[in-house]
Parts: C-alpha cells; sequence; structure tokens
C-alpha cells in the first residue's frame, strides 16, 4: 500500500513539474514572438513615419499639390497599417510615443494640403516637433529593448571624414 501511494506520489510531482517546465517554456516562447513583433512594429512605424514625412517635403516644394496627392503620399508610406500594428501590439509608453509622432506628422500633412510650405520659416516650429516625436519613440523603442537611450548632442557630434573635408573651407583654385 505504501509502494502505491509512492508511486502515485511520486507520478502526480512528475506531472506537476512537467507541467510547470511547459508552462514556463510557453510563456518564455510567447515573450519571444511578442519582443519580435513589437520591435517589427516600431522599427516599421518609424520608417513609415520617415516615408511619409519625406513625401510630404517633396510635395511641398514641388510642383504636385493638393489633397489628392497628399492622400497618395500618407496611403503609399504605409503609416496607416504600420500604426495600427503598433496600437494593437505596443507597449503603452510606445503607444503614447507613436501617437505624439503621428499627430505631429498629421500637422505636417494638414500644413501641405493648406498649400504651406514647409521651408516657410515659421512652419519650422512644427517642423522641429516632427522631428522631436520621432526621436522621442525611437528613445522609447531602445528603452523597451533594454538599451540605453542615445545623447542626441553627442550623436551629433560624430563625424566622418567626408563631413569634415566639407566643412574645411575649399582652397582657392591657382590663378
Amino acid at each position: 500500500m505504501i509502494s502505491l501511494l509512492a508511486v502515485t506520489l511520486g507520478a502526480v510531482i512528475a506531472l506537476a513539474a512537467t507541467l510547470l517546465a511547459e508552462s514556463i517554456r510557453t510563456r518564455r516562447e510567447r515573450a519571444a514572438v511578442l519582443t519580435t513583433l513589437r520591435h517589427d512594429a516600431y522599427l516599421g512605424f518609424v520608417l513609415a513615419a520617415v516615408r511619409a514625412n519625406d513625401a510630404l517635403h517633396a510635395i511641398s516644394v514641388g510642383d504636385r499639390g493638393g489633397d489628392a496627392c497628399v492622400a497618395e503620399a500618407m496611403r503609399d508610406s504605409g503609416l496607416y497599417p504600420a500604426r495600427e500594428r503598433l496600437l494593437v501590439t505596443g507597449s503603452p509608453e510606445m503607444v503614447l510615443a507613436s501617437e505624439a509622432a503621428f499627430r505631429t506628422l498629421l500637422d505636417v500633412r494638414d500644413a501641405v494640403v493648406q498649400g504651406m510650405p514647409l521651408a516657410w520659416p515659421d512652419y519650422r516650429p512644427a517642423a522641429d516637433g516632427m522631428a522631436k516625436g520621432v526621436w522621442a519613440l525611437r528613445q522609447a523603442a531602445r528603452r523597451e529593448f533594454e538599451g540605453r537611450p542615445l545623447d542626441l548632442e553627442r550623436l551629433a557630434a560624430v563625424q566622418s571624414a567626408g563631413i569634415a573635408e566639407r566643412l574645411l573651407p575649399l582652397p582657392d583654385p591657382a590663378p
């Protein structure tokens, strides 16, 4: 009787251990899949925002104009589907950062629809807002993936040989 009880108890312990191990493995796999989904969603959103911003700037300085071109540029950038993916998979911090960047991009869109040239000096604060919004989004993504935030001033100070050469005064051509 005692041996039957010992075997039963051993089987219950083994089953419980197996179920616990499986549960831990499943959680770990879900976390890995979610991390990959979030990474792709965050990067996709940032790239789509950059594409949309570039297209809107091209429209504002080009001959094309009007609501149809702006709507096409926004649609072709992939911004709206990228935003939806981020809203569904993103952490609360990333959703808030992405919404701030998205809304500043909508300000850019509205300015182009109104025919405002984006190079116009009074438009500079809104353009700066877009740059700050996307930078904040990048920083939030870095924090989420356990990377340290980047120092924008240190990043701006990095120069390559090509940049350094362009900053030097050009020699006068020989007469």
